[in-house]
């Protein structure tokens, strides 16, 4: 039989084809259907390149304060979120071993150290360890226990230690010893008795007993449950029932009052394996570490089973699948310790789902979006993606060069529409009929008058309109009911339209060279209403209608809230940086049915409410993710599920799974150093000394998830009382002014909002000894004494200068300046009080040949004693000088009578008329001449007249050869006979 050869465009010829080409597709659906978890694990890892000194950690512990600790085959480590305080073997601070095994924190807050050589306490003020010995031959520490009422215990590979304060212990420790046999690994406190996990199987410690003995408790339940090994290694107490985590024997609900095994999961009952590490709850889950098959999350309510475990490619999967321990931190924090690194999740963010290269998308790179019931498409250069919500399943469509199959091409855009998508690309419009993969190209706009298709970047469906924004600027509408293009236009000055959204009158368009409105076929820009816009190069990236606001994201301007009234635009408002914004390059926005837009930077996502403009940034569930987001990989307007896609894939949330961060981590200084030295701070107080010039401070607020979006203020009070921004976690300072200071700092959270709340420490700059307090208080003393003798020094010249001129420097009398002031001031008096006052002018006789004979020594030297003699006879009241030469003066003060006055003057004669020893060979008698002068109601003249007077009385005195003579005067005149 011959065989007939049909031609190709024969009927069976066609429909072979046809059928070959139904079956390529459906062996392409099915080939590339991948059914995937409903939940996921997002972590931040931490390896030795981080920091830690050993990648095998064995235990985790987080203290009071905050801090966590971690125990490893490389040393005992603090870690604050940024960096990893590591401690290892060392002389000076007395840890002796590296292998730490468990770690707990006591009700006084002191911190106890397992390790393979033995126990110790950490002194945190002095970063010292104390060893405390346990036995002869140091036990290896595996487990640590801290009980309100039962107190410390240490369980060793050599039994148990209960451990208890003794003054009388060199170590202040004293440890009672039980069950030498067993290897403890687990404890737990409950209904007043201690049980233990052992590697021997499981135990009991009556402590009500007055000698409490430990009891084995076999782990047996009904027929189908068989425990063969009996090793613990972990256990918890949840609602008056023990969880036990077994090596070989799974998981075991374990009854403590009938003491019965009530139910055991097996790898059988879909655990990944039957030995396991590390046991912790959270919430109404359990969450299992297993030995060598990652961890577990078992749901104590209908007891499902979520898995998770590593994967070489994907950074935010578990560092390794062999777990230690497990943690849930105070902020709900689940911390994984394996033996490849250290592992930490928000526990929230499983909400999160993400899609990438790894989970086998066509193409890590997505650039459009779209919802159709559940199905969910996206797609990328190579293809399109579908992943169905509700069943988890994605199904990829790759691109083909066949024609009728999707081409190789950028998804730039997509809409559904009905059993179709219709596709924006490189290759023009395309629609892919989403039942059999088939694509068909769509009707060109009737400008075109080529075979060659132009590209379509933007897509958007309003009712029956279909917009479109080309790659050459070109805009279209379709009509989806007559099924043709209905308006079109070519905007110039611009290389593509971005988005697009209808308006009171007409479109308005986003382009990447700013806004335009089409209305009537008329195309105006906005900044004809909007002159600000003009200075502001735009490229928008997207539009929203949020109400009647229309809200537009920018390149690098922020976003930009319009609205229109009748024919006008209004800039409601422009967000940026400035106002909280977490960044300017902005690509996309989203409404989710709350009415709260949401908004993609080129790294950021952030939630805006519209009538508060309140900014929350989301940026720290993200953490796990490097993601640059796309502009139109975006869920526009969404139900529940809100999605949004980038260079890595894609990610999809309910918003309102996504709890909002209240708490703010606290700021904890974590290291200071004065000069080059590391000091320790106590009690937030620190004496910086006096020959310290550089004083620097490390801060960290403990965010374990996202450190590197935390910011940090300061205030220095009194000197800075503004808040001063800090470039990092660290501050430096020098050189300040000696006294006292408070240091303020604060920080944000992961979503950008400052703390109200400061952690404040006291400085004290001690000054040197000789700007002590007590330095100051001599100073001032001395001070005061300086002064007090510079007052009597000044008090003591100022008295010489007067004594200098107004006395005479040879018999220290007063001078003739000073006789005529005091003369004038008692004439004055006397005529105030009418009294008499009497003036006796002196001369000696011969004064003049003696000098020539003997010398001026010898005339000084009778000067002098002519002084002191007339001193001596005069009265206090009376006043005596020397006026030049020889020649003296007296002023007789309160003259009463006259026989008074003559008592006086002749007292005075009878003095000086002694003979004078002034070392000649024979002692001088010298006389003198007195001239004497009144002055009284009948005489009063004035000061000069009155010593005239007594000078012409002194006069006559010397011609007559009296020893004194009155001035001529009636009233005086028998007195001045009588003694004539």
């Amino acid at each position: 039989m011959v065989k007939q050869h049909l031609p190709w465009h024969s009927t069976a010829m066609k429909i072979s084809l046809a059928l070959l080409l139904s079956s390529l597709l459906m062996f392409n659906v099915l080939a590339d259907s991948l059914q995937l978890a409903d939940s996921e694990l997002h972590l931040r890892r931490f390896s030795v390149r981080d920091g830690l000194p050993s990648a095998y950690i064995n235990t985790i512990l987080q203290r009071q304060d905050g801090f966590i600790w971690l125990g490893s085959k490389g040393g005992l480590s603090r870690f604050d979120g940024q960096r990893f305080n590591n401690m290892h073997i060392s002389t000076e601070t007395g840890l002796i071993s590296n292998d730490v095994l468990s770690l707990v924190e006591d009700q006084q807050q002191r911190l106890w150290v397992g390790t393979a050589r033995g126990l110790f306490l950490f002194d945190d003020y002095r970063q010292q360890f104390q060893h405390i010995p346990l036995a002869a031959q140091a036990p290896t520490i595996l487990s640590l226990f801290q009980h309100p009422l039962l107190g410390l215990w240490a369980g060793t590979d050599k039994g148990l230690f209960q451990l208890t304060a003794d003054d009388n212990s060199p170590h202040g420790v004293k440890a009672v010893h039980y069950g030498a046999e067993l290897e403890v690994k687990v404890m737990l406190g409950f209904a007043g008795q201690l049980w233990l996990g052992t590697k021997q199987g499981l135990f009991v410690l009556d402590l009500a007993d007055v000698t409490p003995q430990l009891t084995h408790v076999p782990l047996k339940g009904t027929a189908d449950i068989e425990v063969r090994q009996q090793r613990i290694f972990d256990a918890i107490i949840v609602d008056k029932h023990f969880y036990i985590a077994t090596d070989r024997d799974g998981l075991l609900l374990f009854d403590p009052a009938q003491q019965q095994v009530l139910q055991q999961w097996l790898r059988r009952d879909q655990l990944s394996g039957n030995s396991i590490w590390s046991l912790v709850q959270h919430d109404q889950q359990l969450w299992l570490g297993y030995f060598f098959d990652g961890i577990s999350r078992l749901s104590l309510i209908d007891g499902s089973l979520q898995h998770y475990q590593h994967h070489a490619q994907i950074q935010y999967s578990l560092p390794h699948n062999n777990i230690s321990q497990l943690l849930v931190d105070k902020q709900q924090q689940l911390w994984m310790a394996t033996t490849n690194g250290l592992a930490v999740t928000n526990l929230a963010d499983q909400a999160i789902r993400h899609l990438g290269e790894y989970q086998q998308i066509s193409d890590k790179h997505v650039w459009s979006m779209a919802q159709h019931g559940d199905q969910l498409w996206f797609g990328s250069e190579n293809g399109l993606n579908k992943f169905d919500l509700s069943r988890h399943q994605l199904q990829v469509y790759h691109s083909s060069e066949h024609a009728g199959l999707l081409p190789r091409t950028v998804i730039w855009s997509m809409q559904p529409l009905d059993d179709e998508l219709l596709l924006a690309t490189n290759e023009g419009l395309l629609a892919f009929n989403t039942d059999t993969a088939a694509v068909r190209r769509w009707p060109a706009p009737p400008r075109q008058q080529t075979n060659l298709p132009t590209p379509a970047y933007s897509l958007r469906q309003h009712q029956q309109q279909l917009l479109i924004g080309y790659y050459d600027s070109y805009f279209a509408v379709y009509d989806l009911s007559s099924q043709q293009y209905v308006q079109h236009k070519q905007l110039d000055g611009v290389e593509y339209i971005t988005d697009m959204l209808p308006v009171q009158q007409g479109y308005l368009l986003a382009t990447d060279n700013g806004l335009f409105q089409l209305a009537d076929d008329q195309l105006l820009p906005l900044t004809l209403w909007l002159p600000k816009l003009a200075a502001q190069a735009l490229h928008v990236t997207s539009l929203l209608a949020v109400g009647e606001q229309i809200w537009a994201t920018t390149q690098d301007n922020g976003l930009l809230i319009l609205q229109q009234h009748s024919t006008e635009w209004h800039l409601v408002q422009q967000l940026t940086q400035r106002d909280g914004l977490a960044e300017n390059q902005l690509r996309s926005l989203a409404l989710d049915t709350a009415g709260q837009v949401w908004v993609t930077g080129m790294k950021t996502l952030s939630q805006l409410d519209p009538d508060t403009l309140s900014i929350r940034r989301l940026s720290r569930h993200l953490h796990w993710l490097d993601m640059e987001f796309h502009a139109n990989a975006t869920l526009r307007q969404t139900g529940s599920i809100l999605a949004f896609g980038g260079n890595q894939g894609i990610i999809f949330f309910d918003a309102r799974a996504l709890p909002q961060q209240h708490e703010f981590p606290k700021v904890h200084l974590t290291s200071a150093q004065i000069m080059t030295d590391r000091v320790v701070v106590h009690d937030n107080q620190l004496i910086i000394p006096s020959d310290a010039s550089y004083y620097a401070f490390q801060f960290s607020a403990l965010e374990y998830l996202n450190p590197e979006r935390i910011h940090y203020q300061y205030q220095l009070t009194p000197l800075l009382n503004d808040w001063q921004p800090m470039l990092s976690n660290q501050l430096s300072l020098s050189r300040l002014p000696y006294g006292s200071y408070q240091l303020k700092v604060r920080s944000t959270n992961a979503e950008g909002v400052w703390n109200p709340h400061s952690t404040d420490i006291q400085l004290t700059l001690s000054a040197p000894w000789y700007f002590s307090s007590l330095a100051k208080w001599l100073y001032a003393i001395l001070s005061a004494v300086l002064i007090l003798l510079l007052l009597w020094w000044l008090i003591w010249r100022f008295s010489a200068l007067k004594q200098v001129a107004n006395h005479d420097s040879l018999t220290q009398l007063p001078n003739r300046r000073y006789f005529n002031a005091e003369l004038k001031q008692r004439l004055l008096q006397c005529r105030s009080q009418q009294q008499q006052l009497a003036l006796m002018f002196f001369d000696l006789n011969h004064f003049k040949q003696l000098n020539d004979s003997c010398g001026h020594d010898i005339g000084d030297k009778l000067l002098i004693q002519v002084a002191t003699r007339l001193q001596q006879a005069i009265r206090n009241t009376d006043f005596a000088a020397r006026l030049a030469g020889d020649e003296f003066v007296v002023i007789l003060s309160h003259i009463q009578q006259q026989s008074e006055l003559n008592t006086t003057v002749e007292r005075i004669s009878q003095s000086l008329s002694q003979p004078y020893q002034l070392g000649l060979p024979t002692p001088l008698q010298l006389s003198c001449s007195i001239g004497i002068s009144v002055f009284n109601r009948t005489n009063p003249v004035t000061a000069e007249e009155l010593l005239q007077q007594a000078d012409q009385a002194m006069y006559l005195s010397k011609q007559q050869h009296h020893a004194w003579c009155y001035y001529q005067d009636t009233a005086l005149q028998a007195g001045k006979k009588q003694h004539s």
